[in-house]
């Protein structure tokens, strides 16, 4: 577990995540309450929730220090990363086919092909466990295109390639799977929020700078801690002052760059991002991820 220390109270060893920072100065939650009682005192402050890396943000189990893999910007245990992919096989599904393994067993020939079905999805699930979207969209496919009777499999298909295409910065592509599951799957599934992420990549392969400025700001109103987020527009913004020149645009971007920073300075991905907004700025010149890494192998430096 990491801690840090209240500055105001001095107390000693607080796990991190049980702080908040205002404006750099670390806070315990007591002191936190005592000093900004109303709203009005945090006006115009900068306010940082800290995420302790070496514990488990949905089990709360502490590792010590070992830093856990990340789901988006949270900490997650291997027990607990297993759990989060089995929720993405939906308990609607599970309970559909139940009843449609009583029907094969009452007349096994004649309703073949819900058991072929039903066996194409199990194997889909062994596919996704293994974070492989590709074979789990397929395989879910097959199974719908078996019983089209039942559309929620077609849907869950588009969504198994939605992710898939989003791993792959195919933004377009993964924003039509994703529009077709919205208002079909559940709240967990987060759907709103991959089509945000969907839109920034598909307007920036798209040359659509305004567009990846409207989805860049739309994502960091979720949550303005996350550095990816802050970057995001300063990338945003980046683009849009290589393409047009105007002296605001890389105002704001270096301004967005700089929060990034603050908020994350050693993770190596978010290195790398910073180094191609830097170069972006500096050239003017918008290069994609594999253009900037196959131009600077190891990294820009002007």
């Amino acid at each position: 577990m990491r801690t840090a220390d209240c500055s105001s109270c001095e107390k000693r060893t607080i796990p991190l995540n049980d702080t908040i920072k205002v404006d750099n100065q670390v806070y315990c939650e007591n002191c936190f309450e005592k000093n900004f009682t109303d709203e009005s005192h945090l006006k115009n402050k900068k306010i940082e929730r800290e995420i302790d890396p070496t514990v488990c943000s949905s089990c709360s189990k502490d590792f010590g220090d070992q830093e856990l893999n990340k789901i988006s910007a949270y900490p997650i245990c291997k027990d607990c990363e297993i759990k989060i992919k089995n929720k993405t096989f939906p308990l609607w599904v599970k309970s559909f086919f139940i009843a449609i393994i009583v029907i094969v067993l009452v007349s096994f020939v004649w309703n073949w092909k819900f058991y072929s079905a039903y066996t194409e999805i199990k194997e889909s699930g062994v596919y996704l466990q293994n974070g492989d979207y590709t074979n789990a969209a397929a395989l879910m496919q097959s199974a719908s295109e078996k019983v089209p009777e039942v559309e929620d499999l077609s849907i869950l298909a588009s969504y198994y390639r939605g992710i898939e295409y989003l791993t792959k910065d195919r933004g377009a592509d993964a924003l039509v799977e994703f529009e077709r599951c919205k208002d079909r799957v559940p709240a967990d599934y987060n759907i709103d929020n991959l089509i945000i992420q969907a839109k920034i990549g598909a307007t920036f392969d798209a040359k659509d700078y305004d567009g990846f400025l409207a989805a860049s700001l739309e994502n960091l109103a979720l949550d303005t801690t996350l550095a990816m987020s802050q970057a995001s527009v300063a990338s945003a913004y980046a683009c849009l002052y290589a393409e047009r020149g105007k002296e605001e645009d890389k105002q704001f971007s270096v301004l967005y760059l700089e929060k990034a920073k603050q908020i994350d300075s050693l993770n190596e991905e978010l290195k790398q991002y910073y180094n191609r907004i830097d170069h972006r700025l500096y050239s003017r010149t918008i290069l994609k991820h594999e253009e900037f890494l196959k131009q600077f192998p190891n990294g820009w430096s002007k």
